[in-house]
């Protein structure tokens, strides 16, 4: 693994407006419950407050909440369990995807929570997530981390499964400005997919540069996180969105 150096003066003047109180707060309360893995609905409000887009959604309880949820959103939509138990959501069956009307989203809750009851047995179920599908994106994972030697870093690189299949990725030292955060997107070998290749559109490669950006400094300020993991992004012709986010605590 190679780690870009930075222009550290630069980094440091470029700054975002984050709600670091309420982030501190939702952090603190995690940790008095012994806990180090934030659920989604933690996560999503230390995104909201860091100023990063995530896909809209919520937490539900049971499955009428779930049909209330998705149609409050529309359709299509994406379930997901919510558990402090479970790190790979898809790995036990956890994820329904492109759910058209309530009668799959109820038959989805039911299979979710029936699945992960087969394959991890002693699993909290806390809810099942309900959230927009968004169509039409790159897919691309957007990390943060600390580095045993360099301390806070940010990764980019190609997202969803291939991350750990094709390792297509940068990392670079945190916080970082806008500039290296383009740099690192042009540097994975991906980059053309984010260009439009083969007639396709570009993406909207500040809006990526931007998240990045805000990632970096999220992690080097906020020194309760060990790693905060965005995937899969979706990187749009307009805009960016996170589809699932997961932050592990120190």
């Amino acid at each position: 693994m190679s780690i870009g150096t930075k222009n550290k003066k630069e980094a440091d003047e470029e700054t975002w407006d984050m709600d670091f109180v309420r982030i501190k707060s939702i952090v603190q309360e995690v940790k008095k419950e012994g806990r180090y893995h934030l659920l989604e609905n933690e996560a999503r409000e230390i995104l909201n407050a860091a100023g990063l887009n995530i896909a809209e959604g919520k937490v539900a309880y049971d499955i009428e909440e779930c049909v209330e949820v998705a149609e409050e959103i529309g359709y299509p939509v994406v379930l997901k369990v919510v558990s402090e138990d479970i790190v790979h959501k898809m790995d036990v069956g956890g994820v329904a995807v492109d759910l058209q009307d309530s009668d799959e989203v109820r038959d989805a809750c039911q299979a979710i929570r029936s699945r992960v009851r087969q394959r991890k047995p002693d699993t909290n179920i806390r809810g099942i997530s309900v959230a927009e599908m968004v169509e039409g994106g790159k897919e691309v994972v957007i990390g943060g981390m600390v580095d045993q030697t360099f301390g806070p870093v940010v990764m980019f690189g190609l997202g969803g499964i291939y991350v750990e299949i094709f390792e297509d990725v940068e990392f670079r030292v945190a916080p970082l400005s806008i500039d290296e955060a383009h740099e690192m997107i042009s540097d994975i070998d991906s980059f053309p997919l984010l260009m439009g290749a083969r007639g396709q559109k570009c993406r909207d490669l500040d809006a990526l540069a931007e998240m990045i950006a805000r990632v970096g400094y999220l992690v080097h300020h906020v020194e309760e996180i060990n790693e905060l993991d965005l995937n899969p992004v979706a990187s749009l012709e307009h805009g960016v969105k996170a589809l699932d986010v997961a932050i592990n605590l120190k």
